[in-house]
């Protein structure tokens, strides 16, 4: 299980062979933010856009998305720790 703030560090860039796993499993676990930040932020973010329309866009799940290409670490998580969610999250950091 993940908390619901996420801040992914991405020094590899995104492949979704090896990434879309990761990325399911974000939002089986009802994230409510997700920050991308490094190699590929952009693709990250819409990968995971793309991943909570759905197939048909029928089973949508809303997810805040941001990619931060360009910012420091410290910045994107200040970030998130300062975005509202619905309940109270601490921020966590994956690095891919």
């Amino acid at each position: 299980m993940h908390s619901g703030k996420i801040v992914l560090v991405s020094t590899s860039g995104y492949v979704a062979s090896r990434d879309d796993p990761l990325l399911r499993e974000l939002i089986e676990s009802q994230i409510e933010l997700f920050c991308a930040l490094g190699v590929d932020a952009e693709k990250w973010e819409d990968a995971l856009d793309w991943m909570c329309m759905g197939a048909d866009g029928s089973e949508a799940t809303f997810i805040t998305t941001t990619s931060h290409p360009g910012e420091s670490e410290a910045e994107v998580i200040e970030f998130a720790r300062s975005f509202s969610t619905e309940r109270p999250h601490e921020v966590e950091v994956i690095r891919v």
